[in-house]
């Protein structure tokens, strides 16, 4: 897999506007994640893998004088968070990949992404780099839909036409572990708005019936939480 490969897909889709509809997909369960995250006024956040950025934006709302960054590889998706950026908060929009962070050791106090971090095509660097730029102590908060302990979206990589990091639950936490974070945890977020109604539901290929469906939302998201060691 490559960056290029990644670059295309995602592109395609802020030029389509599957970009904008990602936020109404994963609000809900990012919204639960980021309450919980505990965020401190004046905090700086990394947001990975930001897309059009509404998550990046949640983030720099979670408390006063919070500067929230976006890191992206899809210019057209950093374009289209800059159309969406609003100028009462403290929040930007970078172009880069998760391998080579344009920024300095321990630049930030926490982190986060939100259905990125398998995209990566090495995963390892993506983690190593993650944990230089975090200062000791602070947290990573990683969400993933794609897993293997959530069957209905075994196909997904299949369906993109990209080679997507397949990890179990246990074996994101020992990759986490591996890399050097401490205090590593994993949860399963539920979607609070619950699987739809089976009346209304239309097929497609992401989701070829409701049982698929009913299965992707049962399994939820996995919320991988994460420190930098002291």
């Amino acid at each position: 897999m490559s960056h290029d490969k990644i670059q295309q897909i995602f592109d395609g889709w802020a030029e389509e506007g599957t970009g904008d509809r990602l936020e109404h997909a994963h609000g809900d369960v990012v919204e639960q994640v980021v309450d919980k995250m505990n965020i401190h006024a004046g905090e700086k956040i990394l947001d990975l893998g930001c897309g059009t950025g509404w998550a990046t934006r949640m983030l720099a709302k979670a408390a006063p004088g919070v500067q929230a960054i976006g890191i992206d590889l899809a210019p057209q998706m950093i374009a289209r968070a800059d159309e969406l950026h609003s100028f009462t908060i403290r929040a930007r929009y970078d172009l880069g990949t998760f391998e080579a962070l344009d920024f300095e050791d321990a630049s930030f106090d926490r982190a986060f992404s939100m259905e990125a971090l398998y995209y990566s095509p090495h995963v390892d660097k993506a983690l190593e780099e993650l944990l230089r730029v975090l200062k000791p102590g602070a947290p990573a908060d990683v969400i993933i839909d794609y897993f293997e302990d959530s069957p209905g979206t075994a196909r997904w990589a299949e369906l993109m036409d990209v080679a997507m990091c397949s990890k179990s639950e246990a074996g994101w936490k020992a990759a986490f572990e591996e890399a050097g974070f401490t205090n590593v945890k994993t949860a399963r977020i539920v979607d609070r708005r619950g699987p739809g109604e089976e009346a209304a539901f239309e097929p497609d290929e992401w989701t070829p019936d409701w049982a698929t469906q009913v299965s992707i939302h049962e399994n939820g998201s996995l919320w991988i939480h994460a420190e930098k060691p002291a």
